[in-house]
């Protein structure tokens, strides 16, 4: 296996950075997702598959809670990434300094991202090191129609010491995924 060939194929696709929020009672949290993908073909029955951190509080709430919301990011909210994407909600209430407003599922709804949608628990996969969830789409809106943060654009927009933050940890992460596979 030539894993420098498979990087260069897998560097080829081009996703879009979200803000995973999941409450459970007077508990919520955010944190920064890219592995959301459309899982049906039939508008009537809006589906995603959405990889979640085995490790985030973001998903034990989502485990709890069985509801979730995807708050996509527009390319002029790259701050949002070192806030929810640097630290653990354990440590820090996420929210305390950034305005939302309670969805229909009880998450976080972000004022200004590009759209969001709601989202049911339908299934979970497990997948070591992360969790899929399979959910069905309960609501959804289109807030402002202009270009999404996408994940290579991150090291272009972050601020230098930003962005050797989040190469930092994820290198820090790479030990404890593999444990996990």
């Amino acid at each position: 296996m030539d894993q420098a060939c498979i990087a260069a194929v897998l560097d080829k696709m081009d996703f879009k950075v979200f803000v995973l929020t999941a409450a459970d009672g007077d508990r919520r949290n955010g944190q920064i997702v890219s592995w959301v993908m459309p899982a049906t073909i039939v508008p009537q029955v809006p589906r995603l598959l959405v990889g979640v951190g085995r490790m985030t509080y973001t998903r034990e709430l989502i485990e709890v809670s069985r509801k979730f919301a995807l708050n996509l990011l527009g390319e002029d909210q790259w701050p949002w990434v070192p806030h929810f994407g640097f630290r653990s909600g354990r440590d820090v209430d996420k929210f305390a300094t950034v305005p939302y407003k309670d969805g229909v599922t009880g998450s976080p709804l972000l004022p200004g991202v590009v759209g969001y949608v709601e989202c049911q628990v339908r299934a979970a996969l497990d997948a070591g090191a992360h969790l899929f969830y399979l959910a069905d789409v309960l609501e959804g809106k289109l807030v402002s129609d202009r270009e999404p943060l996408r994940l290579h654009q991150l090291s272009e927009v972050l601020p230098p010491e930003e962005v050797v933050t989040m190469r930092r940890l994820l290198e820090q992460d790479i030990p404890r995924h593999m444990s996990l596979l």
